[in-house]
Formats: C-alpha cells, sequence, structure tokens
C-alpha cells in the first residue's frame, strides 16, 4: 500500500512539475524566433527588395519581397513561416515560387529577425490580415496564394477562412497546437494551457478555395495523421488534397521532387 501511495505522489508531483514548466515555458516551445539587427544585409539570389509594415504603433514587422523573374507574373504568394528562426533562413525559398513565375512575400513575425512588437496568438493573425490587406493592392485576390509552413499554417489558414485568395497550400499543417501538445504527452491539459492554440481544425472548413497539403510519413514534430485529420475533417480522400512524400521529415520536404512535383502542378495556372 505504502508503495502505491508513494507511485501515486511521484506521479502528482511529476504532473504539476510539467504544468509549471509547460506555463511558464511554453512561449520559448512554440515560438523559438532569432533576431537580426536592423541593418542586417540579407543577402539571396534574384530580385527582392525590403519592405517594413507597421500594424499598430510600436509594432514594425519585417518583409522581404521576391520578384519572378518571369514575363509571365502569375500572382502572389503570401508566406508564412516556421516557428523558429527569421527570414535570413526562410528567405532560401523564395526560389521555389518565383521559378514557378509568382513574387513571393515573406513576413517576419513580431520578435523574428527585424519586427518587433508584443507576441501573442491575437496579434499573429491581426498582422497577417494587414499583410495580407497590402497584398490585395498589389495583386487581386484571385492571384494571391496563401502558403503557410509548419506554425504558419494555423495563421495561413485562419486567414484564408476570413478572405477569397485564390488558394491555400499548408506545409507540413497541425490539427490544432493542441492536437500536437496531446501526440507528445497526453496527459496535460493543453486546451486550458496553451496561450497559443491555433485552431486550424475550426477554421479549415470556411476556407472557401481550393486547399492543398503536404506532409512526410516520418514528420517528427507534427504528426503525418493531422493532415489526414484535416482532410477527413474535410470529407475528402486524402489523395484528393494531401501530398503525401514518403520517408519525408518536418523540414525536408523540399529535398524531395514529389514535393516539388505537386507544387509545379499546383501553380501552373
Amino acid at each position: 500500500m505504502k508503495t502505491i501511495r508513494n507511485v501515486l505522489i511521484y506521479f502528482a508531483l511529476t504532473c504539476v512539475l510539467l504544468l509549471i514548466l509547460a506555463t511558464v515555458f511554453q512561449e520559448k516551445i512554440i515560438l523559438r524566433n532569432t533576431q537580426l539587427p536592423d541593418n542586417y544585409q540579407y543577402q539571396f539570389k534574384g530580385n527582392f527588395e525590403e519592405i517594413w509594415f507597421h500594424p499598430e504603433v510600436g509594432v514594425k514587422l519585417n518583409a522581404l519581397y521576391f520578384k519572378t523573374e518571369s514575363s509571365e507574373r502569375k500572382g502572389l504568394v503570401v508566406y508564412f513561416h516556421g516557428n523558429a528562426d527569421d527570414l535570413k533562413r526562410w528567405g532560401e525559398y523564395a526560389d521555389d515560387f518565383t521559378k514557378n513565375h509568382y513574387d513571393i512575400l515573406m513576413i517576419d513575425y513580431r520578435q523574428f529577425g527585424k519586427s518587433t512588437g508584443e507576441l501573442s496568438e491575437k496579434a499573429l493573425h491581426a498582422d497577417a490580415r494587414y499583410v495580407y490587406d497590402w497584398a490585395k493592392n498589389q495583386f487581386p485576390e484571385d492571384k494571391i496564394v496563401i502558403y503557410g509552413r509548419s506554425l504558419g499554417t494555423g495563421i495561413a489558414t485562419r486567414l484564408a477562412s476570413e478572405t477569397n485568395p485564390k488558394m491555400l497550400l499548408l506545409e507540413t499543417p497541425y490539427f490544432s497546437l493542441i492536437d500536437v501538445g496531446e501526440s507528445y504527452l497526453p496527459i496535460l491539459p493543453y486546451n486550458l494551457l496553451l496561450r497559443y492554440k491555433m485552431r486550424t481544425d475550426l477554421c479549415i472548413q470556411a476556407v472557401k478555395c481550393p486547399i492543398h497539403l503536404f506532409h512526410g510519413t516520418k514528420d517528427e514534430v507534427v504528426p503525418y495523421q493531422s493532415s489526414i485529420k484535416l482532410a477527413n475533417l474535410l470529407n475528402k480522400k486524402p489523395s484528393e488534397i494531401l501530398t503525401t512524400i514518403p520517408e519525408g521529415k518536418h523540414k525536408n520536404l523540399g529535398e524531395f521532387q514529389e514535393y516539388h512535383r505537386a507544387l509545379e502542378r499546383l501553380l501552373k495556372y
């Protein structure tokens, strides 16, 4: 009896410790931002310019606008990147879109790269809408593709549910951050605990434009089943809206021809 009681005590203490750690450090776990000095000079091939957005007083968002070198400009991709690093890294992916005849706009979230401002889930969504409204002054909505990667998939989906873009493309999307947490450690009350819930599942059904997902079967961060669940939620067969990358992981889908062939097909028109 004493042994059982001790085990229960240790279990309870472990749960309390996990709750404390998850509460105090969740933003550092979810958002692993890096910063850049204002005078940092980006070095990328191709034609690009640096842009600043000011959605609120005291807030500035750094962005990069890459222009396709093709005479056939099909439209604009508004790109929301993952939860780590900054545009110094993410700008390397611009060529995937400019070579398919699209301009691409990439932004750094608040406190990422050169961007400043207080971070919150509400702010992420509000900033996305602000940037999208700017994009609508450059291209009509039926020429705008919203692209989300990892963390950015929740932001992209919410934005697409409130607007009318040409297409929504999601790379390694999650059902929600609650769902991701439960896939790692199901004993914690994530619905109560998380300040960033990112309920893709609640937004995606309101998206009116075509949707396509990319996911690797060996994703070690966001389970491949997340995309399967999203497809099921939309009453779609996975083969209809999901490009599955066998052996693909969370960060390396761009190394697979399956990804590039699917992206080229989707951006063809």
